[in-house]
């Protein structure tokens, strides 16, 4: 299964922590590619370099999302607070928090 209830309360607190500005987009997606480093790390396996350049850290919002949103997404769907995909995004995210059903991903 890839998904990573472990993480999910670590990401919860990312996402909230940028939504109310207590940090910026460069620290979230700095702290998020250390989480997926980390599930790197963790994952016992015995071909690494396989998976570290296939497997992905990557965010289910709320029921319903069929997005599969990455940092690298993440990264870039923010670095344009003024584009419509940041709004969308960013109106996900809250959602997602409001009701509790981000989930953190790893596949």
């Amino acid at each position: 299964m890839t998904k990573q209830a472990h993480y999910t309360p670590m990401a919860r607190q990312l996402f909230g922590q940028y939504l109310d500005s207590a940090i910026d987009l460069d620290t979230l997606i700095g702290r998020l590619r250390e989480m997926e480093l980390q599930l790197m790390a963790d994952e016992d396996v015995d071909d690494e370099e396989e998976v570290e350049s296939s497997k992905r850290l990557w965010f289910r919002f709320f029921a319903g999302d069929d997005m599969k949103t990455s940092i690298t997404e993440i990264e870039q769907d923010l670095s344009d607070p003024s584009h419509p995909n940041a709004k969308i995004l960013l109106r996900g995210i809250a959602f997602g928090l409001e009701t509790d059903e981000l989930e953190v991903h790893y596949s």
